[in-house]
């Protein structure tokens, strides 16, 4: 029977995962999107309810989930017509692939409802579109991961080729939210447009690093490979207590350190749950002054979007 109504989750991500800007991605299980979407016999796109998150728009032409959908439905060259509720998991200007999350539950939950017209590689260029509403740019670091679990490479954006790479199964991650919103627009114009030779190859290391740390399940070669000398430089001004976050993390055992996507969330890497667990407790003396500051503790998640209902 052809189903009228589906409900998704779509999970949140870490976008760059330290070394690899617009390149690596990393779903995480804390945090993501639940999308219910609904035919309608009005041949328009609505958005009846948006819980979680305030500031975003219920026009359909602006909204990230009903933007993506939009685009693929222009695709398809379909009329047909849809009612969204989004429940937002994941703060937009948080750092933890908010729009990105968004936007892979829009297009996944048409395409079901279309009887899956696409594979979900070929939803990644919508999804991304959609995603291009918030950061201005287009790129796929976070939609997909949020797509297709786990952790993703953009080996090429144009032609679109993703990657995956499996997970240690004692990868751990602890992850703080200071109390500010970082603009994800913002903070991708802050950067130049080229960088040291000296840099780039150190950078170039640990790109190669993190991949053979992952492929070699080895926490330490992952955390220390998730330096980068490109983004954090530049960002890490727009995050309170980066340093004092820090130290804080490496101190309670952590593998490695950064920001996640562009801030303001900061992510540790840890070998099993309970350096994670430590971790967080450092955090949270750190932030004690900061009552909009979230802590999280979580593993990747393998899974991707899905269907829950």
């Amino acid at each position: 029977m052809e189903k009228k109504e589906i409900r998704v989750f779509s999970p949140g991500s870490i976008g760059n995962v330290g070394c690899g800007f617009d390149v690596f991605g990393l779903a995480i299980a804390a945090v993501g999107d639940t999308v219910t979407v609904a035919r309608n016999n009005s041949g328009a796109l609505r958005i009846l309810a948006l819980d979680g998150d305030d500031s975003l728009p219920l026009d359909p032409a602006k909204n990230i989930v009903t933007v993506g959908v939009k685009a693929m439905l222009s695709a398809l060259q379909s009329p047909l017509g849809f009612d969204f509720r989004i429940s937002k998991g994941v703060a937009a200007g948080s750092g933890m692939g908010s729009s990105g999350s968004s936007a892979v539950a829009g297009v996944f939950a048409v395409n079901e409802l279309l009887g899956r017209p696409y594979t979900q590689d070929e939803l990644l260029p919508f999804a991304a579109i959609g995603e291009q509403r918030a950061s201005v740019q287009l790129h796929y670091d976070n939609v997909a991961p949020s797509m297709l679990g786990g952790f993703t490479v953009v080996r090429s954006a144009d032609p679109l080729e993703i990657l995956q790479v499996a997970v240690p199964d004692n990868l751990y991650l602890a992850l703080v939210k200071p109390g500010v919103v970082v603009n994800t627009g913002v903070a991708k114009k802050m950067l130049g447009e080229s960088m040291p030779i000296t840099r780039a190859v150190a950078q170039f290391g640990n790109i190669a690093g993190l991949v053979v740390g992952l492929q070699q399940q080895d926490i330490g070669l992952i955390g220390r490979s998730v330096e980068d000398f490109l983004a954090t430089p530049v960002r890490l001004q727009l995050i309170p207590k980066f340093n004092e976050a820090r130290a804080a993390a490496l101190a309670a055992g952590a593998a490695g350190f950064n920001i996640s996507g562009s801030g303001p969330a900061l992510f540790a890497v840890c070998a099993g749950e309970g350096t994670a667990r430590k971790v967080l407790a450092a955090w949270r003396k750190v932030y004690q002054d900061d009552g909009n500051a979230s802590f999280y503790l979580t593993r990747p998640d393998t899974e991707g979007v899905r269907v829950v209902a």
